[in-house]
């Protein structure tokens, strides 16, 4: 499969943040031009199906064997947990704006995030 491919599955299931700890699908579909080539080759290939055709637009959904291609290449391209962890500071730190990243790493009230990175 060509990378351009994995792109499109892993954004029909919303898989696009590298530096989640886990992939979690949160929707499963695809709108596009009729004819996109880049999607019916993807459904030649059986990883994605159309369900429906709306003004003017074709709609896909990923299949079982698409959704775990996905997922596979999300941990390929998973970042690394010391970035993940350092993100997740960031995150944090829009809340708590004097905490500092010793802090995040030492601190018992960030333990859960320290290790859900």
């Amino acid at each position: 499969m060509k990378d351009e491919h994995l792109r499109i599955l892993r954004h029909m299931l919303g898989l696009t943040d590298l530096y989640k700890a886990i992939p979690e699908p949160y929707r499963n579909y695809y709108c596009a031009n009729p004819g996109n080539e880049i999607l019916h080759e993807l459904q030649t290939l059986g990883m994605v199906k159309l369900y429906n055709i709306c003004d003017n637009y074709e709609w896909f959904t990923t299949t079982d064997l698409g959704k775990s291609k996905a997922i596979e290449s999300f941990w390929k391209l998973q970042k690394p947990k010391k970035a993940r962890r350092y993100v997740c500071f960031l995150r944090i730190k829009d809340i708590y704006n004097q905490l500092t990243f010793k802090e995040f790493l030492t601190l018992p009230e960030f333990k859960t995030h320290r290790t859900n990175c």
